[in-house]
């Protein structure tokens, strides 16, 4: 199927994106839902895409996914459409001024955040209702994807539990970024560190560190449209006191400093029950052969 596919036409498209430009055509769009569309398949895959868009009739199950899917493409190719809706007002001697352009390109991110945060968190909870049959005729749902899969193996499975150590607005269209920085951190940094212990502080300040170390690699990696809406707004207002590099650079700094710390602790931790076990299975007795006077 097309992209576009996925509207009936212009004034479906509307019904799900508001500040479209009244001389604005479908063909014009065209390109932005193409982008998007192949932005959200590479979250969801497009066999899920597919079965979604072709959900006709509104008592199924999967209708309301179709609802929330649509909303996704429409913000999102809404967002990317903003800079040439610009350019044509400008040219039209209708001029904006810069305040009023970033006022309308944050309406359309948020707006498209929030799109791609009730599609991904509908379909986790109706992941085994999303069903397709491949081209061997064997039946297929989103619980058997890749994406479904590798998630599951994660030590954080979730944009809620994410949250709990750091606040990232319970996004789940964030926590779809930052899935390879979670798994990168915690092979390579954390598993090292808290040596198969299983001690419940332990483990609760390895996540948080984890959760810590994930936002420092994202604060300097990512652009800033890509981070989550209180952190975005920190960085236009509160650190736009220096540059850009500055402010991340400065972020990543605190950041950081809360994980020396919470290493310093297990570490700590860690030390304490070596040394408290090998008191425990001290075995200096005189009928142990290797008995030896101090």
């Amino acid at each position: 199927m097309k992209a576009a596919d996925i509207f009936t036409g212009l004034e479906d498209f509307i019904r799900y994106a508001d500040g479209l430009l009244p001389d604005t055509t479908y063909e014009q769009l065209g390109p932005s839902i193409r982008t998007t569309t192949l932005n959200i398949m590479d979250l969801i895959t497009p066999e899920v895409y597919i079965a979604l868009c072709g959900t006709e009739n509104a008592d199924s199950p999967l209708y309301q996914g179709l609802e929330f899917l649509k909303s996704a493409v429409a913000t999102g190719a809404l967002y990317k459409y903003a800079i040439f809706a610009t350019v044509k007002r400008n040219g039209a001697e209708n001029s904006l001024y810069k305040y009023q352009h970033e006022e309308i390109k944050q309406h359309h991110i948020d707006s498209y955040w929030k799109a791609m945060d009730r599609l991904l968190a509908w379909l986790d909870a109706h992941a085994s209702d999303v069903k397709w049959t491949d081209s061997d005729g064997q039946e297929h749902s989103f619980i058997d994807t890749d994406i479904y899969q590798e998630r599951q193996l994660l030590p954080i499975k979730s944009a809620e539990e994410f949250d709990y150590y750091f606040g990232i607005d319970k996004s789940s269209f964030f926590f779809s970024k930052i899935q390879y920085l979670i798994r990168t951190v915690w092979q390579m940094k954390i598993l090292p560190m808290i040596r198969g212990s299983k001690d419940e502080t332990v483990l609760d300040l390895a996540k948080r560190s984890l959760c810590y170390q994930v936002m420092a690699k994202a604060v300097m990696q990512f652009d800033v449209t890509e981070l989550p809406r209180s952190i975005r707004y920190d960085f236009n207002h509160e650190y736009t006191q220096g540059s850009s590099m500055q402010a991340r650079e400065k972020l990543y700094a605190q950041l950081m400093a809360d994980v020396d710390s919470w290493t310093a602790s297990i570490d700590s931790i860690l030390t304490v029950a070596s040394g408290a076990s090998s008191i425990q299975t001290n075995s200096n007795e005189e009928n142990n052969k290797h008995y030896t006077i101090l």
